[in-house]
């Protein structure tokens, strides 16, 4: 009996894949689901060009800082 009850305790309490396909999310409750899948395409997508517009700045602030230093060695150089 004790080893029953300690299975079931066990058992509640571990991982279990959900198997799921898409098809499932517009059976299950309709267009709602479709929404919340947008909305978080539209996050990642969103994240990806706020991304790409920090490496930008990021790479060009690197250029400004480069040019920065070759014109203060070769000022440097000249005088």
């Amino acid at each position: 009996m004790t080893r029953m009850i300690l299975f079931s305790i066990v058992s509640v309490f571990l991982p279990s894949s959900a198997y799921a396909h898409m098809g499932h999310v517009g059976e299950v409750a309709g267009h709602s689901h479709w929404v919340g899948i947008a909305a978080v395409l539209g996050a990642a997508a969103l994240a990806v060009l706020v991304a790409k517009a920090a490496k930008r700045k990021q790479r060009a602030d690197d250029e400004t800082k480069a040019e920065e230093e070759t014109e203060e060695q070769t000022e440097g150089g000249a005088a």
